[in-house]
């Protein structure tokens, strides 16, 4: 049962004051407190509720919250109505806001490649891989609720703000519930939401804050303590005695398992309460964050069914003066007059201002603070950066507060696709480790066609722009041969080799120049191989050689593998100084693979230049351009030689994607192309990607022009197109496809899933 100060006794009053012939004044009006209790998701309906009493003109004077009822309060106690809640709530990006990812556009360039590309990351320590405390960091969530509490930045007491606050953390040292009554409110709101094993906990002095909802998930006591006369609760978690419908998602059992002992509390809270909403949230858990809108509704229409009790409250604070409200001034951009960091162990603060591109004397606004922030992220030096803003003399202290992350990574991926079959794919990283200010990496897919990849970077100058790099990649790759109705025939196991070292320069995050020396090593063994059917008395046959290469990379796209804007330029130079021929067989044999073996030319440059251009219709559609050509001076030998088709997922060293083919379906000495890319997003994480282009190349050095004077009918132009259905799921992308060229008018097949090497 509710403590009865409820619709009887507040009838009661309103008689006697309208009897009553004294003149009430505010310190006579019974103050009122809303306590907003966890549940997250579903503590969006406390929108609802706070739409109905704004329209009945109740304000409480004290508002108590835990988890989302802290972000719902906190945010209200601050100046936010509930329309404008109710804007915010509708405009998040809630995939980027509930995790850690940043757009690959401002992840440094020597780390794009890997970003994102793992199902599972742990830091690598002496015991072992160790596992991380929560499944987010909380970095989107941070940097919104910063922005959104600019306008209050320097306030250090919560009862300061327009309607004092009070939020409740649980501390895991103490074993006891921590009230937020002062300091920051953003470090105060994201503590009292941190879900065990969601969001990584908050440490803060002697204490370790995760989720209030853990230990008094309805703060009904906290707002009694503040001075609250009669209570409004809002209750969006369990009810007194949960059933299965309750436990639907893991998220669920989650939070289930951990406010135990707060449900129990929660039967004391409800009996404090004077007047309670609890909405009916049957099919929505503490995850249903993109059904905000229908669960907003569901905490409106719940407080309509107490409305005559509500409208009584109202009636009966009107015979009392109204406390005047002012409506605080939300801020677009603030002036840093200053820059400060945190505490580091390994970084230096030149380092941190540096990579972070802030400076002080400047207005900022909330992207550009975030860009500041993701870039120095996108070093994976820092696990997550939150900031804290002072009042300073003409403007605002800006404090960085960066979270280092662990120097030592191991990680671990699983892929499959119809070429290359299963793969288990380890990585590990170790950044400011080995020498300070290096990198050093190493891949492996342990699969029927396994690569090896190792990089070494050894960077220069406090913001590391610039530095020596030595990488290797070796491949084991099957490459298809066909006859001319497009059947395949055989396939020929082949190795690659690559090992490179030289100088690197990356002004910023989007561009790096590389130059330096390689080593190159193509080599065809005998084995279960197409070569067995040619002779048996050959047991290798390829070529090394060695020289000079330059390499420009530029890359904007916000996206690893479904990008929705940004380009794409890569150049490669290479300059062959050396050649030799691996042979081994028979004499006879040799002139069999005269073509496989031949070194036309020792001296010329070679050029691949390829670029890619997304142009966004809406938020769902976007066109996408590709433009790609490659060549060299002279006659290039076969092992030099470019291979295209298939898609981007399944290509290898030297590949080039073309619709309409499987990888490697063409061998060319010289190439032009051109193909168009339309990308639909059809709802959450499914995408269709339909891909039409057109293609020349030519094996005859003679025979191609780099200027397209060459008919669209003519012979030599190939058509392709394909059909790719998509869907980024959480253990990489699932992509499967259809597609089709003039070269040989077969149908090809595509079907991959997990995050490609």
């Amino acid at each position: 049962m509710l403590k009865s100060v409820s619709l009887i006794t507040i009838i009661v009053f309103t008689a006697v004051a309208a009897f009553a012939q004294e003149v009430f004044t505010e310190d006579d009006r019974p103050k009122i407190g809303l306590v907003l209790s966890g549940g997250g998701a579903k503590g969006m309906a406390h929108i609802g509720v706070l739409k109905v009493l704004e329209e009945l003109n109740i304000r409480p004077d004290y508002i108590a919250g835990t988890s989302m009822g802290s972000i719902m309060g906190g945010l209200y106690a601050i100046g936010y109505s509930a329309h404008e809640l109710d804007s915010i709530i509708r405009l998040m990006d809630w995939n980027t806001m509930l995790s850690d990812r940043i757009p690959l556009s401002e992840v440094v360039p020597e780390e794009k490649h890997d970003y994102n590309r793992f199902l599972f990351q742990f830091d690598l320590t002496p015991k072992g891989p160790k596992l991380p405390s929560a499944v987010v960091e909380g970095q989107g969530i941070s940097e919104q609720m910063n922005y959104l509490t600019w306008h209050v930045a320097g306030v250090e007491d919560f009862d300061d703000f327009e309607i004092p606050f009070r939020c409740v953390a649980s501390d895991l040292i103490s074993g006891e519930p921590y009230v937020f009554e002062s300091g920051n409110l953003v470090t105060a709101m994201r503590a009292s939401m941190a879900i065990p094993s969601v969001f990584s906990p908050v440490r803060l002095d002697t204490m370790l804050l995760v989720d209030g909802g853990v230990l008094d998930n309805i703060p009904v006591v906290t707002c009694r303590e503040m001075g609250a006369d009669i209570i409004i609760t809002v209750n969006v978690g369990f009810r007194e005695k949960p059933n299965f419908d309750d436990f639907k998602s893991i998220g669920d059992i989650l939070m289930g398992s951990a406010m135990i002992r707060s449900n129990y509390e929660a039967i004391n809270s409800l009996k404090e309460t004077d007047i309670l909403i609890a909405p009916d949230l049957t099919g929505y858990s503490s995850a249903s964050f993109f059904d905000g809108e229908a669960i907003i509704e569901l905490g409106e229409i719940a407080a309509r069914e107490r409305y005559d009790e509500l409208a009584s409250l109202a009636d009966f604070l009107s015979l009392y003066p109204k406390k005047p409200v002012s409506k605080p001034e939300l801020l677009d951009k603030i002036y840093i007059e200053d820059i400060k960091v945190g505490e580091l162990k390994y970084l230096d603060k030149t380092f941190v201002l540096g990579k972070s591109g802030l400076e002080k004397g400047k207005w900022y606004t909330k992207d550009e603070i975030n860009s500041g922030l993701h870039q120095l992220m996108g070093t994976r030096y820092v696990q997550n950066i939150n900031y804290t803003l002072a009042q300073g003399k003409t403007g605002y202290v800006l404090t960085l507060l960066p979270k280092e992350a662990y120097r030592s990574k191991y990680n671990f991926s699983v892929q499959y696709d119809n070429i290359y079959k299963a793969g288990a794919i380890f990585n590990v990283a170790f950044r400011n480790k080995l020498i300070k200010g290096s990198k050093f990496a190493m891949s492996l897919n342990f699969s029927e066609y396994p690569i090896f990849n190792a990089e070494f970077l050894d960077y220069r100058g406090q913001r590391q722009k610039m530095g020596n790099y030595l990488k290797t990649r070796w491949e084991f790759n099957s490459v298809p041969f066909f006859a001319d109705d497009g059947d395949e025939v055989g396939r020929i196991k082949q190795n690659y080799l690559n090992v490179e070292g030289g100088f690197f320069y990356a002004p910023n995050t989007k561009s790096i120049v590389r130059g330096g020396v390689y080593f190159r090593r193509q080599l065809s063994n005998s084995g279960k191989g197409l070569l067995d059917l040619f002779t048996d008395d050959v047991d290798k046959l390829g070529n090394n050689w060695w020289g000079l290469t330059l390499n420009y990379n530029r890359n904007s796209f916000n996206d690893q593998f479904f990008a929705t804007k940004g380009s794409k330029l890569d150049i490669r130079l290479a300059h062959p100084l050396g050649f030799g021929t691996i042979y081994k067989g028979s004499d006879s044999s040799y002139v069999t693979f005269d073509d496989l073996l031949d070194i036309p030319k020792e001296s010329y440059l070679k050029a691949k230049v390829t670029f890619e251009h997304i142009i966004p219709v809406n938020s769902r559609f976007n066109i996408a351009y590709s433009l790609a050509a490659g060549g060299a001076t002279e006659r290039l030998g076969s092992a030099q030689s470019f291979y295209l088709g298939g898609l981007e997922s399944t290509s290898r060293s030297g590949d080039i994607p073309f619709p309409g083919m499987i990888s490697k379906e063409v061998s060319a000495r010289q190439f032009v192309m051109g193909y168009i890319n339309l990308q639909y997003q059809a709802f959450n994480n499914f995408y269709a990607k339909l891909s039409g282009g057109a293609m020349d190349y030519r094996n005859e050095f003679e025979n191609l022009s780099f200027i397209p004077v060459q008919s669209l009918v003519s012979e030599g132009v190939v058509f392709g197109v394909n059909l790719i259905f998509a869907y980024n799921s959480i253990i990489g992308p699932i992509e499967f496809g259809y597609g089709r060229s003039s070269l040989h008018n077969k149908s090809r097949y595509h079907f991959t899933v997990g995050f490609p090497f």
